[in-house]
């Protein structure tokens, strides 16, 4: 008998450092993030998240990218590959931004990718979330208190994503 598979987390390290069972209070979630992932490590893995057959697939990847000074345009086209391999399967997914850091210079790139993103969902009908407004400051970087490096996450902020995430899919059900 096979067991449902409700929500496959995607992501990059900041996704593979969740606890996603506890935090979006569903045993049937599976995170497939990977420290240090990319944009086409993800296009690269995501017929493994498909194959799981799960309801909705949560996405968030870019980061690493920017990062590494990654061409915004390859990074945008990595990133409509892999939704396009998920809508194409049926599948819901819940596009997230990608989230701000410390670093004002990255955060420029983010502010950008995230406009690219959000205008090709909102043209394609697919579903974006973005939390930058619980996570950044008044000067628009991640906030002191839910960070542990200017870029990874403390337990705090996981548990704002997992109890916004949660209602996100709440109301993608």
């Amino acid at each position: 008998m096979k067991k449902t598979i409700e929500v496959v987390m995607l992501g990059d390290s900041l996704t593979a450092r969740g606890d996603w069972k506890k935090l979006l209070e569903n045993n049937f979630v599976i995170n497939l993030g990977i420290d240090g992932d990319n944009t086409l490590g993800v296009l690269n893995k995501v017929n493994q998240a498909i194959e799981l057959e799960p309801k909705i697939i949560c996405l968030m990847i870019g980061i690493n990218d920017l990062c590494l000074s990654v061409p915004l345009e390859k990074i945008f086209d990595n990133y409509k590959k892999i939704v396009d391999k998920i809508v194409k399967k049926n599948i819901k997914i819940i596009v997230q931004a990608v989230l701000v850091t410390q670093m004002p210079a990255v955060n420029k790139k983010v502010h950008k990718l995230n406009n690219m993103i959000k205008e090709y969902c909102e043209s394609n009908n697919i579903k974006m979330i973005d939390f930058n407004y619980a996570f950044s400051n008044e000067k628009g970087l991640l906030k002191e208190d839910l960070t542990t490096d200017g870029l990874h996450l403390g337990q705090k902020a996981y548990k704002v994503w997992g109890y916004k995430l949660k209602n996100s899919i709440l109301q993608t059900n």
